[in-house]
C-alpha cells in the first residue's frame, strides 16, 4: 500500500501547493503524525512527482547562486514547472 493511501485510508491527505506541503491530519494518532513525519519526502514524492527535481534545483540555485533558500525554492519551481 502506498503512503498516500494509508494517509488517505485514515481522513487524511498532504496538500501540495506549489512547492509547499501540509498535513491534513484527519484522523491521524500523534504516533502516526510522528511515523509519517519520518517519512516526509516520501509522501512529497508521491504527491508530486518532480519533487527531487525541484529539490536538486532549489539547492543549486541557493549555493551557487547565493540567493536565500526562499529565493532559490521559487525560482526552482519555476524552473521545474515552466511557470
Amino acid at each position: 500500500m502506498s503512503l498516500l493511501a494509508r494517509i488517505h485510508a485514515n481522513g487524511a491527505d498532504v496538500i501540495r501547493d506549489e512547492w509547499r506541503f501540509s498535513l491534513r491530519r484527519g484522523r491521524l494518532s500523534p504516533d502516526a503524525v510522528a511515523w509519517l513525519r519520518a517519512r516526509w519526502p516520501d509522501a512529497c514524492r508521491e504527491v508530486w512527482p518532480l519533487y527531487d527535481d525541484f529539490e536538486e534545483r532549489a539547492a543549486i540555485i541557493e549555493f551557487d547562486g547565493g540567493m536565500t533558500r526562499q529565493e532559490a525554492e521559487s525560482r526552482a519551481y519555476q524552473e521545474v514547472t515552466g511557470c
